[in-house]
């Protein structure tokens, strides 16, 4: 093949070994980028063509059909490969390992967490069966996990609030207790110290602060309430309930919204607010606004989905709020949900006279327990605080109750009534709460049982922030119980507390005036929304109750001055 002749015009080829000379005659330099731009440069000669290269056909296979061979395929493939988009052998390359993925597939064993629940169930065990003294401590109130040797259940994972077994058949039809009639100020039940019926008149600003100097309280343990309640507020909701599990930090693992709530009030109502006075009586009206359109007519509230076994801890948490609403205000409002609310508390009682996780059922274990007994002794007590009657045998059945679940005077009360009792271990809530509910049931400070008790309580369970012994359930019922009993009992107690629960008080940042759940025995499980009410309960306790036998009788060194 002949060459063409050179162009004059085009640039010189450049061969190996050769170094071109200067340009004798150069073009203007374009004044754009650098190299200037094609169009600018007039038409560019294309180097002499190389004589064609000879591939020699390569000797084809015999299983080979005929007319195909692999150098034509790998002429072809090259051809292909050349005129294609850049983008194409990326495409490809993509193409070619998802159809391995899709066909492969990769399999990875995800190990799935095992959460195991554990709690109480109903069983067919006898009552006071060989596992009874094994039974642990009732969780704390709203949320409670209790383990049970005679049945331990595992179950998938349970987020908080989904939890939600069918409902127990409703009880059956009570003897309706008696339409609310006033009791005469000083007046008290039959079953009920003398002081009973005043209880709740402490809660005045007046009597607050007169209470608060004669109880041993300080000016930071108030600040500290106030502090408390503060940050109490800010956690409420837009429907005008509170929530076991946030906005705020270290919520509970289970939701229960009644309970959540019913804790926030006693709290704002301790320290004197209600829908109609005290600095925080707004968040307090909106919170009974929405809480008594959900009252069934059986007495119970719906509040919202919640694990079973709390029900009836939040049933009586939310029946002394309601029955404190009332007596603080005597709005007629809160008369008829009152008596609907401890109503139902009556028929609930089991026939060994405590109650449990739902009303008597027959063929069930119709056993009480000593941790839910606590709040409803106290939600029946404060009925009669605010004038409701509470029939006399409710009373005498829970008497019953708790001579059944003592066990000695080293370790104190126990869970349920077995025979197998004697081998329990100490466990302070239950024998604060016992002791609770003794000395509202006519029990003097002075009877060498409740003495016992008290000295039982302040060695074994004192208030400690030490992560070991951090227990504020059972705090919550060893104040209250001090407090009842006085004299130098309440004085070491008080002191202890002033020493340890106001320090403890977060006082910056987002959660400032709460108290941290970590390393509570129960806090955990109930959050910080709980440990912040009992906390606050604590430090109201110089007038939240009247001391129930005159007074708490215990130095002032400490009284606001």
């Amino acid at each position: 093949m002949a060459s063409r002749p050179p162009d004059s015009s085009a640039p010189p080829v450049l061969h190996s070994g050769s170094i071109p000379g200067p340009d004798p005659d150069p073009a203007p330099r374009s004044k754009s980028v650098v190299g200037g731009l094609p169009w600018e440069q007039g038409p560019v000669a294309q180097p002499p063509l190389a004589p064609p290269i000879h591939v020699p056909e390569l000797p084809r296979r015999r299983d080979e059909p005929a007319g195909f061979s692999w150098a034509m395929l790998r002429e072809r493939w090259n051809t292909a490969v050349a005129k294609s988009p850049a983008f194409t052998a990326s495409l490809a390359v993509h193409v070619l390992l998802l159809l391995v993925l899709a066909v492969i597939g990769v399999r990875e064993r995800v190990q799935e967490r095992l959460r195991l629940e554990l709690s109480f169930g109903a069983t067919d065990a006898e009552p006071g069966g060989e596992d009874a003294a094994d039974e642990e401590e009732a969780a704390p109130p709203a949320v409670v996990i209790k383990p049970e040797v005679a049945k331990v259940e595992p179950a998938a994972s349970v987020e908080p609030g989904e939890m939600k077994q069918a409902a127990p058949p409703p009880p059956p039809a009570p003897d309706p207790i008696a339409p609310v009639a006033a009791v005469p100020a000083g007046e008290a039940a039959s079953s009920s110290p003398t002081a009973l019926a005043a209880g709740l008149s402490g809660r005045s600003a007046e009597q607050r602060q007169r209470l608060l100097g004669a109880g041993g309280g300080t000016a930071e343990s108030e600040s500290a309430v106030g502090l408390a309640l503060e940050w109490i507020v800010r956690q409420q909701r837009k429907d005008g309930l509170w929530s076991l599990q946030g906005p705020y930090m270290d919520g509970s693992r289970q939701e229960n919204r009644l309970a959540a709530s019913a804790l926030a009030l006693l709290a704002l109502q301790g320290a004197g607010n209600t829908p109609a006075a005290g600095d925080h009586r707004a968040a307090v009206a909106k919170a009974w606004k929405a809480l008594l359109r959900m009252q069934a007519a059986d007495g119970t509230f719906d509040a919202g989905t919640m694990i079973e076994q709390h029900k009836m801890y939040a049933h009586g948490q939310i029946a002394i709020a309601l029955c404190e609403a009332f007596g603080m205000t005597q709005d007629p409002q809160f008369a008829e949900p009152a008596r609907r609310a401890l109503e139902y508390a009556v028929v609930a009682q089991m026939p060994d006279g405590g109650w449990r996780y739902q009303p008597p059922r027959p063929g069930g274990d119709n056993r009480g327990d000593m941790s839910v007994t606590g709040w409803f002794l106290m939600a029946l007590k404060s009925g009669e605080m605010a004038g409701l009657p509470v029939p006399p045998e409710t009373f005498e059945r829970l008497e019953a109750f708790l001579d059944g679940v003592f066990v000695s005077p080293e370790k104190g009360y126990g869970y349920q009534i077995s025979p197998g009792q004697k081998n329990f271990d100490f466990r302070p809530a239950l024998t604060a709460e016992a002791l609770l509910c003794r000395l509202y049931l006519g029990w003097k400070p002075e009877d060498p049982r409740i003495r016992s008790g008290v000295d039982l309580l302040l060695r074994e369970a004192p208030i400690d922030f030490d992560y070991r012994r951090k227990n504020a359930y059972a705090w919550y019922y060893e104040t209250q119980v001090c407090h009842h009993v006085g004299g130098g009992a309440w004085d070491a107690w008080n002191r202890r507390m002033q020493e340890q629960l106001v320090p403890a008080q977060v006082t910056s940042g987002r959660e400032k005036g709460s108290w941290d759940p970590a390393n509570d025995q129960w806090g955990y499980v109930g959050g910080r929304l709980f440990m912040t009410s009992l906390c606050a309960c604590m430090l109201e306790v110089y007038y939240r109750h009247l001391p129930l036998y005159g007074g708490c009788r215990g130095s002032r060194a400490n009284a606001v001055k």
